[in-house]
């Protein structure tokens, strides 16, 4: 089945996508609220129906997209704990709509400590899994703890995998999911960097491993500087399967094939090829 009509694929040339399995994923976005998380959780809500209506299991959104990307003295005060009623909101929402839902919090940890994390939550309301960045990017390392690793977890039948923003640019972060099982991988962000560094380091991402990635952008500004680039779903041969527009709020949706990852890596066994006795 074709992804969304009005998805726009990169100017790679890439054919229309069809997948042979309907397993549809979805990417949210918009430009939250600062500070302001029952707005925010609306919109979020929102868009899950929407994404559930067309058919997805899955819905991603952006780093942060509870309470905005904002400083780190208001984070501090903005932060939420997993147990908190924030994700309880999202976990009826998961519930009511009977969709996965992946979101990125300012996280309170049990031991006082302030994470950059995603958590997942199942159709059954349950917290499956909290992701906390490994990369920490400019200033978060004045607000955040480092996350200390990447880990994947079994979900609808797909082997899902998790990270954030700056974790894109470090093929290590994907590389060590896709070498745990992952064949989808859901980042949030809020990219500072140009617009074109995004998409490239997405599809690269994609294409390294032999994986899908689904990335949902944060839009409007943080920090008094712009947010850039749309979110955007990924094939394992790096080809955009739905892009946002930037700006916007906005839902895209795109197929998940199990057989196009077989097929990619069965073509190109590239983890089994690794040497990593030639890396050191």
């Amino acid at each position: 089945m074709p992804v969304d009509a009005a998805a726009r694929l990169t100017a790679s040339g890439a054919a229309r996508y069809f997948c042979g399995v309907t397993t549809i994923i979805a990417c949210g976005q918009f430009a939250p609220v600062p500070g302001d998380a029952a707005a925010n959780l609306a919109t979020m809500h929102g868009q899950a129906r929407d994404a559930a209506g067309r058919g997805a299991s899955l819905i991603v959104f952006p780093e942060l997209a509870l309470s905005g990307y904002l400083r780190g003295g208001e984070l501090r005060v903005l932060a939420v704990r997993p147990s908190g009623s924030e994700v309880a909101a999202l976990a009826r929402s998961a519930r009511e709509l009977a969709i996965r839902i992946a979101f990125g919090f300012a996280e309170l940890g049990a031991d006082g400590r302030l994470h950059n994390s995603m958590g997942f939550v199942e159709p059954d309301g349950g917290l499956r899994s909290i992701y906390r960045k490994v990369h920490l990017f400019g200033s978060e390392g004045g607000w955040a703890a480092a996350g200390e690793g990447f880990e994947c977890f079994d979900t609808g039948g797909i082997r899902v995998g998790m990270w954030i923003c700056y974790d894109t640019r470090f093929p290590e972060a994907a590389r060590a999911l896709a070498l745990s099982g992952a064949t989808l991988c859901l980042a949030g962000s809020a990219w500072f960097g140009p617009l074109d560094e995004w998409e490239l380091a997405l599809r690269a991402r994609a294409m390294d491993n032999g994986i899908f990635a689904a990335g949902a952008a944060l839009q409007g500004t943080a920090l008094d500087q712009p947010l850039r680039g749309g979110s955007a779903i990924v094939d394992p041969h790096g080809r955009v399967l739905a892009l946002a527009g930037e700006g916007t709020a906005e839902v895209v949706t795109a197929c998940y094939d199990d057989e196009a990852v077989d097929s990619f890596r069965a073509r190109l066994p590239l983890l089994q090829h690794r040497r990593p006795d030639a890396y050191a």
